[in-house]
């Protein structure tokens, strides 16, 4: 009834899972929600589970030395959830992997209050990095669950030549509806300073840069990255030069409509997997054949025509 609705979906106090067809496929944190009077509807606004560590933060000095880098991510969930009312149930490693092999200095200063989830991202953007989220899934009693689960290198499918797991989505003629193809330069930087830990004189400071496209005659595009709580040089420098890399061309995050039904179906495919996308149209007559990496989904139910999904697909593996 109405009131439980009221109680059950509280922003910032309650959760919200989604099971379709017997499978949780999403789960998280109701952070807002809005009544409309002429529609007499409820919209809410909510975040996976992961995004409760950015309310959270590293509130005593934590060093590390030559520890795993996986190893390194899951306490930083430890020791938030250990804190007084700050544990939410998220459990560990379901699947993915516990090590990667990568052994790092870290020390987090309690003066920083450094965002939990900041500290975890930041270790994960590093040359050697990996993937980290909050997976969800019922567990043998039919409770929902939630598992904190590191991949190194990488979570997902990824694509190699001939691979017939491989999602692929071809359009005009094929399993997409639609697509959109934004290129937005007013993020690229060529140039990364990424400022480490220390202040004024001594102050760490790296560079990176992707002297290809200065030599190929782009105009020089700095910006910085902040890493205060890192005094490990080489561990900075990898940070620059890894995010130079990754900003030095225009971002291209393509959004395509497929329908739920049609191969491959929704639910063969996940955030994470590759996937080959084939277009022929006006914009690409010379045929787009590029490999892109599934990031991100949306899912419109059927009530008033058929079921689509939204994919949204990062830059990934290279041409196919």
């Amino acid at each position: 009834d109405k009131y439980n609705v009221e109680l059950s979906t509280i922003p910032a106090r309650c959760g919200l899972y989604v099971d379709r067809d017997g499978i949780l496929v999403w789960g998280g944190i109701i952070w807002g929600r809005s009544y409309n009077s002429n529609s007499q509807t409820l919209t809410f606004n909510a975040q996976e589970w992961i995004s409760y560590f950015d309310h959270r933060r590293v509130t005593q000095d934590v060093e590390f030395t030559n520890i795993d880098q996986l190893v390194i991510a899951k306490t930083l969930i430890e020791d938030a959830q250990a804190a007084p009312y700050g544990d939410i149930g998220v459990l560990y490693n379901s699947e993915g992997q516990t090590t990667s092999g990568i052994l790092i200095n870290r020390v987090y200063y309690n003066y920083e209050l450094k965002s939990v989830y900041q500290a975890i991202q930041d270790l994960s953007r590093q040359g050697d990095g990996f993937d980290f989220h909050i997976d969800v899934a019922y567990d043998i009693n039919g409770t929902p669950q939630k598992y904190f689960n590191t991949y190194y290198p990488r979570s997902g499918m990824a694509y190699s030549y001939g691979n017939p797991n491989v999602p692929m989505f071809t359009f005009p003629a094929g399993n997409m509806v639609e697509y959109e193809y934004p290129e937005d330069g007013s993020v690229v930087a060529n140039t990364v300073y990424a400022l480490g830990a220390g202040s004024n004189e001594g102050k760490l400071i790296a560079t990176g840069q992707d002297t290809t496209k200065l030599i190929a005659g782009w105009a020089l595009l700095e910006q910085t990255a902040n890493y205060s709580d890192i005094t490990d040089t080489t561990v900075l420098q990898e940070l620059a030069t890894a995010q130079a890399l990754a900003t030095s061309y225009p971002p291209t995050v393509l959004k395509i409509v497929v329908p739920a039904y049609v191969d491959p179906v929704y639910g063969t495919y996940e955030v994470g997997d590759d996937a080959r996308v084939v277009i022929t149209d006006s914009r690409f007559p010379n045929t787009l054949d590029q490999i892109y990496r599934i990031v991100g989904s949306t899912v419109q139910p059927g009530e008033n025509g058929p079921e689509c999904v939204t994919l949204t697909l990062a830059q990934g593996a290279g041409e196919a």
